[in-house]
């Protein structure tokens, strides 16, 4: 990642701390004010937010730093872990507000001030729903998953925010008080939900999970800058650390080729890759020499090894290149 981009990527999450601090100190008020459950949940969902938002605010810093000898991969993979302990507090939070709604539902408590709770909640909810999608957004975009974590968050936090107005409101024009509670259990199934999504991307990025259209990306990268007697690219792996890509993949070049030539080869691949996909992506190209049953899929024209007629080159998409063989 550049130094502006760095930079970039740590202006927004200390925007997403200092949001979530002000949004729990405006639903506290709230919560205070009229004793409702769902704004109860709501907060306690924004102060879990407080605390994600820090952590990830140190994973961006971290990933940024340059790779050393204890680390020559980088340090990206933090960004994997900062969103999985953001998922798994989002579930703490949704399993504790689950519990306090089934209890306020048995003990319905008495409610105050709905319509400046409700105000105060709405108002939250816009503000989230906003910041959370734009820092979705720049998540994507920075290829930073932890802030892209912190945007579901605080989209999560703005879908709340609805269900506690949407539940006091209910309150104001029924008089039915445990209408709140159930609020806040529906409110907590929808965190455990997002939570689980949450870490279960965590957990593909950090065990290297296969993306096909990454995979697809890459085959079409290769197939532009494709030239005479490259055949059979496979097993290709991919690893995303952070803003970091790494891609291995054998390519299979005529057996006669110098070590030169080849090297050449595997040149103009790498710099189309970076063209692609940034500075910080790296490929390294295994070369395997060919064999007389790939004849019929090189285009060599001056071959003076082909045992058998050119029928065609085959086409290289993410699902060929990541075959484990040579040849289908």
């Amino acid at each position: 990642m550049a130094s502006n981009q760095r930079y970039s990527a740590l202006q927004w999450a200390v925007f997403a701390l200092l949001v979530s601090v002000g949004l729990v100190a405006a639903k506290m008020v709230a919560f205070f004010l009229t004793g409702s459950s769902a704004i109860l949940s709501d907060a306690l969902e924004s102060l879990v937010n407080i605390v994600t938002s820090g952590f990830a605010l140190f994973a961006v810093w971290l990933s940024a730093q340059p790779r050393d000898r204890e680390h020559p991969y980088g340090h990206g993979k933090i960004e994997y872990l900062s969103a999985g302990i953001e998922g798994i507090l989002v579930i703490v939070a949704g399993i504790v507000i689950m519990a306090v709604s089934g209890w306020r539902i048995l003990n319905p408590p008495e409610l105050h001030s709905l319509g400046l709770g409700a105000a105060l909640t709405l108002i939250s909810a816009v503000i989230s729903g906003a910041v959370g999608a734009y820092l979705m957004k720049v998540g994507r975009v920075l290829e930073s998953p932890s802030l892209e974590a912190d945007g579901v968050h605080l989209r999560s936090d703005a879908v709340t925010s609805l269900g506690a107005t949407l539940g006091v409101f209910l309150v104001f024009i029924t008089d039915i008080v445990v209408i709140d509670a159930i609020v806040a259990g529906l409110l907590a199934i929808w965190l455990l939900w997002e939570g689980f999504g949450v870490v279960r991307r965590a957990v593909g990025g950090i065990l290297d999970e296969a993306s096909p259209d990454l995979l697809n990306e890459i085959a079409e990268v290769l197939e532009e800058v494709r030239e005479e007697g490259w055949t059979a690219p496979h097993h290709a792996k991919v690893h995303r650390l952070g803003q970091t890509i790494h891609i291995d993949l054998h390519m299979v070049f005529p057996r006669y080729w110098t070590i030169e030539e080849t090297h050449e080869a595997s040149v103009i691949m790498e710099r189309a890759i970076r063209r692609r996909f940034g500075a910080k992506a790296e490929l390294m190209v295994h070369m395997e020499a060919c064999r007389p049953q790939g004849c019929a899929s090189c285009d060599m024209s001056e071959c003076p090894l082909r045992e058998s007629e050119f029928s065609g080159r085959d086409a290289w998409t993410g699902e060929r290149i990541a075959l484990s063989v040579r040849h289908k």
